[in-house]
């Protein structure tokens, strides 16, 4: 999982750094699932998010699953709640301080990230494919490791388009 904080869209920057802001949103196209969190108690909300949805088509990246989280809403009053309830869609209210709706929100990160399951592997490897082992030890959970000569037998839990890439080394069970 990749965290990206943007810091905020801020209107006019200039040129110079527009450049340098946009580098740091191209990690968004390798994506599953893009999580706008946005403070449920600015008056401006809803024209943050129209910059962030101009950036967004931009970088043709609007087709990608989206979850909008609205944060601080400890900081609403009670009618301001309801309202928001009433006028956020499909929204997850939730407050960051006080705890609340964070498990309304990793239920629906569950439900999104469905692209990409989990799968356990057995491997067989010769130990000069280098690159394979690092792939995998840094993207996957090696469950088990045993050396057998030149080859390193291994139990691999990661993700399906991981684990994928190297079908050719895959080794039936014992």
């Amino acid at each position: 999982m990749l965290l990206s904080d943007t810091v905020g869209f801020i209107r006019d920057l200039p040129h110079t750094l527009v450049t340098s802001f946009r580098a740091t949103l191209e990690e968004v196209r390798k994506a599953e699932v893009l999580v706008h969190v946005r403070d449920a108690s600015s008056p401006m909300r809803e024209e943050h998010k129209a910059e962030v949805e101009k950036v967004l088509g931009e970088l043709e990246v609007l087709d990608k699953p989206r979850l909008e989280v609205l944060n601080k809403v400890d900081l609403l009053s009670d009618e301001e709640r309801a309202a928001l309830e009433i006028g956020a869609g499909q929204a997850i209210a939730i407050s960051a301080l006080e705890h609340t709706g964070l498990e309304t929100l990793m239920e629906r990160l569950d439900e999104e990230l469905v692209l990409d399951p989990i799968l356990e592997q057995r491997f067989q490897i010769p130990q000069s494919e280098g690159e394979v082992l690092a792939a995998l030890e840094a993207g996957a959970v090696i469950r088990e490791r045993e050396y057998e000569g030149n080859l390193v037998r291994m139990m691999v839990t990661g993700p399906a388009s991981l684990l994928g890439r190297y079908r050719r080394f895959r080794h039936a069970a014992r």
